[in-house]
């Protein structure tokens, strides 16, 4: 007669263990399979045309914890001496909370990955997350293995949860740009590549969006570190949303006495040719010339153009005054010219 599992069984020991630890193999071949194949339909199902995610490897985590927690059923049948005993079935309990924790991160870190990889928006946050969960589950395999050895959790979860205070409110700042770079990095407000321009006067192009701080790069080549709380709160204006073509408008006082239609219809013909040819306007909308006002300085004609984005800007104004200038001369058509005001320095004789 042998005791297996709690169940009695009317045959001798060496008939019985062979055949359940031959059977606890194949139980745990058979659910590690059954796991790996459940996994890869799972992320092949909704991947479309992108490339599904690859499957966690979770034969050997899966297929351990199986076997090793067959085993602890077995263990306290065996009669075995009492120090053996305990520290067998001690270790078997570490390895079966390590194989759990091994198989729970990957499992967790490959369906936040799917995720990811089905939500564009939150895919920036994805490596912050994949940390976040393996050290959740760490923190949990260690509380199961302090357990199995004996060490009491209750008092050592209260000393830590004092000291994460003190911690924490030690780390106050960091931790408020912490969280405030995953927000950014999950609402994506602005993203690495788009120009804004804060309220406070600091704009230029997001390099990175890190941890703590976020960086611009300035249009004079610099970086300008700011840390994540003040881009998060800050109002800003952000070039590239909703699409990164900004809207340029030159400006240009012809002479009070010059032809308007003449004039509209020049700078509408220059336009359009460099419309076709600078590269910085190339597939842009069409240019409006308006003119603005009518002063005692002339006509204030404002010439309105789409460009590729804010860097594109200077070059591309540079062509067009360049161009506009030329066709005023080939045209004769004179700017204006603003009357010179000379003071007479005080004392002197009129």
């Amino acid at each position: 007669m042998t005791r297996l599992a709690g169940v009695d069984i009317d045959a001798p020991p060496e008939i019985v263990l062979p055949i359940f630890l031959l059977a606890l193999l194949v139980v745990s071949a058979v659910a590690s399979r059954l796991v790996r194949k459940a996994t890869t339909r799972l992320l092949t199902a909704g991947s479309g045309d992108r490339p599904a995610t690859p499957p966690p490897p979770l034969g050997i985590p899966i297929g351990g914890a199986v076997l090793v927690g067959g085993l602890l059923l077995i263990i306290p049948e065996l009669a075995l001496p009492g120090r053996l005993g305990r520290w067998l079935g001690a270790t078997f309990e570490i390895l079966f909370a390590l194989a759990c924790a091994l198989g729970l991160s990957r499992l967790i870190v490959t369906a936040v990955t799917e995720y990811a990889a089905r939500n564009p928006a939150v895919r920036p946050a994805l490596a912050v997350v994949r940390g976040i969960v393996r050290i959740a589950v760490a923190v949990l395999a260690a509380i199961m293995v302090l357990e199995a050895l004996g060490v009491p959790v209750a008092p050592l979860l209260t000393t830590l949860g004092i000291g994460s205070l003190a911690v924490a409110l030690a780390l106050q700042e960091t931790l408020a740009n912490f969280f405030a770079g995953l927000h950014l990095l999950a609402d994506r407000p602005v993203r690495p590549g788009d120009y804004i321009k804060m309220q406070e006067g600091a704009e230029g192009f997001v390099e990175t969006i890190g941890w703590r701080s976020s960086r611009l790069r300035t249009s004079a080549n610099n970086i300008v570190i700011v840390p994540n709380v003040k881009l998060s709160q800050a109002v800003l204006t952000n070039f590239h949303l909703p699409v990164s073509n900004v809207t340029m408008t030159v400006a240009l006082t012809v002479a009070s006495d010059s032809d308007a239609d003449a004039v509209e219809r020049h700078f509408n013909d220059e336009l359009g040719r460099a419309v076709a040819e600078v590269p910085e306007l190339r597939d842009s909308g069409k240019p409006i010339v308006r003119l603005a006002d009518v002063t005692d300085a002339g006509q204030i004609w404002n010439c309105v153009l789409d460009v590729k984005d804010v860097d594109a800007q200077r070059q591309a104004g540079h062509e067009i005054r360049k161009r506009l200038l030329a066709r005023l001369k080939r045209e004769r058509i004179a700017l204006a010219v603003r009357e010179k005001v000379f003071l007479m320095p005080e004392g002197a004789k009129q």
